[in-house]
């Protein structure tokens, strides 16, 4: 059986995606996290951005399944989860702007 395509279900009952593709600490030979495509509803729930095509994937610790069978279940609400990267679901961002980058940014000489 693999992991792989397996349905994530969250504690409200819903699924929320499939996994896609494992994490492995290769010194421990233990699986560290999964990494879940989730689907729409998902994305909507957490407030997160829809790209035009497909949709995100997160990587969530394997810590915060609670149980497997058919699928797996979520030991948590799916915006009280903290994915890989310690950052609660809920409160999920765009990545960062490189402070380097000026694409977009007005320059004092043009605001005069």
């Amino acid at each position: 059986m693999s992991l792989k395509g397996i349905a994530i279900i969250g504690q409200h009952g819903r699924e929320i995606g499939a996994v896609t593709d494992l994490y492995i600490d290769i010194e421990t030979w233990q699986c560290q996290s999964l990494e879940v495509k989730l689907n729409r509803a998902a994305l909507e729930d957490l407030k997160l951005k829809r790209p035009w095509f497909g949709t995100q994937t997160v990587r969530v610790p394997v810590n915060e399944i609670s149980g497997a069978t058919e699928n797996l279940v979520l030991k948590c609400v799916l915006e009280e989860l903290e994915f890989s990267g310690g950052q609660p679901a809920g409160m999920a961002s765009a990545p960062e702007q490189d402070p380097r980058d000026t694409t977009g940014v007005a320059d004092e000489a043009s605001k005069e």
